[in-house]
């Protein structure tokens, strides 16, 4: 079983055009959904298919067509589901970061 496979639903975010505005637009409202991790569901990523590069052409096409997607961009993929809380991650201290002269 993969970790597709355990996934309670799914999000795909899908936009008319692929320009920079739109993708703009989709990371923004990606981030919306990524928000819903506060409600308790956990957001995963998946979307090494939607990799524009030759070896993954066929996987691209794929995800287009089950998603009903043809003619338009699937911009991102992700599984969502309950998970346990992740704590915050270690943050230096801002006087590390900073140089005095």
């Amino acid at each position: 079983m993969s970790n597709i496979d355990t996934a309670m639903g799914y999000v795909w975010l899908v936009t008319k055009s692929n320009t920079r505005v739109a993708q703009l637009n989709a990371g923004r409202d990606w981030l919306r959904v990524n928000l819903t991790t506060s409600l308790g569901v956990a957001v995963h990523p998946i979307s090494q298919a939607l990799q524009e590069y030759p070896e993954m052409t066929e996987s691209f096409n794929n995800i287009h067509r089950l998603l009903n997607a043809q003619g338009k961009t699937v911009q991102m993929l992700g599984r969502l589901g309950y998970a346990k809380t992740v704590p915050p991650s270690p943050r230096w201290p801002i006087e590390a970061n900073i140089l005095r002269s």
